[in-house]
């Protein structure tokens, strides 16, 4: 009994203080750890409650905190996503995200790469998948754009399971790796249920005529892919000011066009290219759908 109370207060602590600003949790649901019979995770919506069922036995202190911290972090974003996309799948991106955020704590980070270990060693075709998230989330697209556009889909669509939803995560997560590396193709996804196109603005210009060639690639994609939900303009540094000019065209020639696009605009500090603190931008213009 005292072992579940110091658990479940501990992995609270954890995700209260490494976890909700980062996140933009206005509240952090209460966790209450339970033994079972197997792992597994509930939430508790009414009550405002996460409630994270681990196997019995015998599991180190630091065990436990791991699996029950990699079970939770999916259900801060919506619990749809377990539902909705493989289970495997989604904890190899929380453990990511878990031992990214915690370095301060060795121990944790430490039995959650043995838990990795673990599904990797069951589910060997998420090693690549892994390796391409490390690389996106060095230049900050992991919590900005793959995380939203899984989340939102998985809202809309829950609670019809579809594999192809499996699929066409992965071929987004290949998408952004792409990008990452400097990969010549379109960026852009246009399918059943991810239809999403990326805008990097790599120069510090802001004079139309410069960014031109990035409002005609927007309209053109727009004629390839009709259904196309999601747009995101990124950029860095000294590029921002830019992006954000970028944006204001962009708004005003799909108004033009007669549609109502939602805007939403982030500039925060992030990791990017191996540097811990880079200033960010992120704009995300989401399409209204017929």
């Amino acid at each position: 009994m005292y072992e579940k109370i110091a658990l479940s207060r501990e992995v609270s602590y954890i995700v209260s203080a490494s976890f909700a600003k980062s996140l933009n949790l206005k509240e952090v649901p209460k966790i209450v750890i339970e033994w079972g019979e197997e792992d597994r995770v509930l939430s508790d919506l009414r009550r405002n409650q996460i409630i994270i069922v681990l196997k019995r036995g015998k599991r180190y202190r630091y065990e436990n905190v791991a699996r029950a911290i990699v079970k939770a972090l999916p259900e801060l974003f919506a619990h749809e996503l377990r539902v909705m996309y493989d289970t495997a799948l989604i904890d190899v991106l929380s453990a990511h995200m878990a031992r990214s955020a915690l370095m301060n704590y060795p121990d944790i980070v430490r039995a959650i790469n043995e838990y990795l270990d673990e599904v990797l060693k069951e589910r060997g075709d998420l090693r690549d998948i892994l390796s391409m998230i490390i690389s996106i989330d060095d230049q900050s697209l992991f919590t900005r754009v793959l995380i939203p556009e899984m989340t939102e889909v998985a809202q809309l669509r829950y609670p019809h399971r579809d594999p192809q939803l499996d699929t066409e995560i992965k071929e987004l997560i290949k998408l952004l790796h792409d990008i990452v590396k400097g990969v010549d193709r379109t960026p852009m996804l246009c399918g059943n249920y991810f239809r999403v196109l990326i805008v990097r603005v790599a120069r510090p210009e802001k004079v139309r005529e410069m960014l031109e060639p990035h409002i005609k690639f927007a309209e053109h994609s727009l004629r390839d892919c009709p259904i196309l939900r999601t747009i995101y303009i990124l950029a860095a540094g000294k590029n921002i000011v830019a992006a954000k000019a970028l944006k204001i065209l962009l708004e005003n020639e799909l108004r033009d066009k007669g549609l109502s696009p939602k805007i939403e605009e982030q500039e925060y500090i992030g990791r990017y290219r191996g540097k811990p603190t880079m200033k960010l931008y992120t704009c995300r213009i989401t399409l209204p759908q017929q």
